[in-house]
């Protein structure tokens, strides 16, 4: 063993880092398909609540693995569980890349929960053996820091990524499947002809019906013609303004004969540049990519239908498959190989004990030990405390400020990108950057809670150390409220920006609260509690998918509010003084 003398080795740090990599990781994987929910529903022919409820498998799995998973790392220790966890959840991330259909995503999704569940409990387990307890808030703040990072990379890192794997290269040209909607499609061209407007999505639908032939022109109109009148049915029934349904046209007969020469008509005509005017491009919505092609003085026949295939996605966006949608399942295969990346480093550099590992010197193992509360244990917890959790009111209101916690924050990594989409119409890369800020400054709060839990219990002591919780509960809930009033993109991302730095203020205080009180069961404590955390998260894009289709955006909103209130007066009763081996918060 390295013993030098002179100076403490810094052994722990590495240990952090590379715990940072898997808390990265973590999340890189975990809300991966959320950046490409799009692509995926249009390849695998799913609808929002299907994708709702592979959202929610995710986190029922990690819920339900989450107490077992916390006791299996503090029976068998972290280095052999936590490289076995990110080996798991890395290879099943890479085969959603394969997947075939909602059960195969639903399962997947699944099994990346149950292998993700023991994640962040065994990180907990390892920080408090390797940690100073002065500098456990800012160590546990740092991993979590991991995790915010990388859910704040992964729509930036998806977007490019997707973009990269379909090259100009790739034919542009409509196949037979880029029709998801043929009806809607006709029907949209049809309205847009009979009621034609100066500028926007319906001139350019109106140019469009012009360049077909008279029998492309009577199929639009005999296709339009039998959406229109299940729209009027609909109307009559609901006695309201229906919304677009792809269930509409299920049931229609496909017309081969009017629709294969369609196609073929309008494949002809993305590569005639006739279609779209310059003014088209500046109106239009359209992804820098189109806007970089729009530019060019002369362009190739493959950039003309690029740039042609770009701009009819952005005028028939629920009618016609994006041609990105060919990039994301390459993406999951690269993820799933960088996880196994890390889950090797973790396994090289990890010991379970100061004192096992070669580089540790002894001042630095005695600063590690130098002023923990309790002494370090040189056993494994043999049982789970089912007792000692279910009888502390401590613990069940720290469950309950997850579980609200979560349901309202899942907003963030589930349907925002969908609200960006469909109320402000913004391009997938531009769509991605806006759903990044608000977990950037998701970074800042991690950063600055970590600080804040330290100091208020360095002066006021641990009764007050998840004072931050309750301020950033409420903080949270007031910014959902704003979103209801957001006059423009901009000010909605600021408002998602505050709820996202408000709920990170709030987790080193938690995670720190789980090791003060956690005792020799502080992996299994945290699993607990984090169980309740994803029941709320498993519910949150179910409920939300829910509330946005039958009653809009901002019901949703208050919906958020309400869950982030709640969680902040649960968290006023927590006192982070009394050890859960006390019995004494009974």
């Amino acid at each position: 063993m390295v013993d030098y003398q002179s100076r403490p080795t810094m052994v722990r740090y590495l240990i952090l880092f590379t715990t940072f990599l898997v808390a990265l990781v973590m999340y890189l994987h975990r809300y991966s398909i959320v950046y490409v929910q799009r692509y995926l529903r249009e390849d695998l022919g799913m609808d929002y609540e299907q994708l709702s409820y592979c959202m929610s498998a995710f986190s029922v799995a990690y819920a339900l693995a989450q107490v077992p998973s916390g006791w299996f790392s503090d029976r068998f220790g972290a280095r052999s569980t936590l490289a076995f966890y990110v080996i798991a959840w890395s290879c099943f991330t890479a085969l959603v890349g394969l997947t075939l259909g909602f059960v195969m995503l639903f399962l997947l999704r699944a099994a990346v929960g149950v292998s993700q569940a023991g994640g962040y409990p065994t990180a907990a387990s390892l920080i408090k053996r390797w940690t100073p307890f002065a500098s456990r808030g800012k160590a546990s703040s740092f991993v979590a820091f991991g995790g915010r990072m990388g859910a704040a990379i992964t729509p930036i890192l998806t977007a490019y990524l997707v973009i990269a794997f379909v090259p100009l290269g790739t034919p542009a040209t409509l196949a037979e499947r880029d029709f998801l909607d043929v009806d809607y499609f006709a029907y949209q061209i049809d309205k847009a002809r009979s009621a034609p407007t100066p500028g926007g999505k319906q001139a350019v639908a109106a140019r469009l019906y012009e360049q077909f032939s008279p029998h492309g022109q009577e199929t639009i109109r005999v296709l339009g013609a039998r959406y229109r009148e299940k729209i009027l049915q609909q109307r009559q029934e609901s006695g309201a303004e229906p919304k677009y349904d792809p269930r509409l046209s299920r049931n229609f007969n496909p017309m081969p004969d009017r629709v294969e020469p369609l196609r073929t008509e309008l494949n002809a005509l993305l590569g005639a540049g006739q279609v779209y005017t310059a003014d088209d491009f500046v109106e239009l919505s359209l992804d820098r990519e189109a806007i970089s092609l729009a530019a060019l003085a002369e362009r190739t026949t493959p950039q003309q239908e690029r740039l042609h295939r770009l701009a009819l996605e952005t005028v028939f966006p629920e009618s016609v498959r994006k041609i990105y949608g060919q990039g994301w399942r390459p993406v999951m295969f690269l993820y799933g190989g960088l996880g196994i990346a890390v889950a090797v480093l973790f396994w090289l550099v990890f010991r379970e004990r100061p004192a096992e590992h070669p580089w540790c010197n002894r001042d630095e193992q005695a600063l590690i030990e130098k002023g923990q509360p309790l002494p370090t244990p040189t056993t494994q917890a043999r049982a789970f405390p089912w007792k000692k959790i279910l009888e502390s009111r401590n613990l069940w209101l720290m469950a309950t400020n997850h579980f609200f916690g979560n349901l309202g924050w899942v907003f963030l990594v589930s349907w925002l990108p969908r609200y960006l989409d469909e109320v402000h119409q913004t391009p997938y890369l531009e769509r991605n950057w806006l759903a990044s800020m608000p977990l950037v400054f998701g970074w800042v709060g991690i950063l600055v809670g970590g600080w804040l839990t330290d100091h208020l219990t360095q002066r006021f002591g641990l009764r007050y150390r998840t004072a931050s919780i309750v301020l950033g509960r409420f903080m949270a809930a007031a910014a959902f409220l704003s979103c209801m009033y957001a006059p423009n993109v901009w000010f909605a991302t600021a408002a998602f920006a505050l709820i996202a730095f408000s709920n990170d203020l709030c987790n080193p205080a938690s995670w720190a609260f789980k090791q003060d009180v956690g005792g020799r069961y502080v992996g299994a404590i945290l699993g607990w509690t984090n169980m309740f955390g994803n029941f709320g998260a498993a519910l949150s894009p179910v409920l939300l998918n829910e509330i946005i289709t039958r009653f809009g955006w901002s019901p949703t909103f208050m919906t958020g509010a309400a869950a982030f209130a709640i969680a902040g007066f649960a968290a006023v009763g927590i006192d982070a003084s009394i050890p859960v081996d006390d019995g004494k918060d009974a």
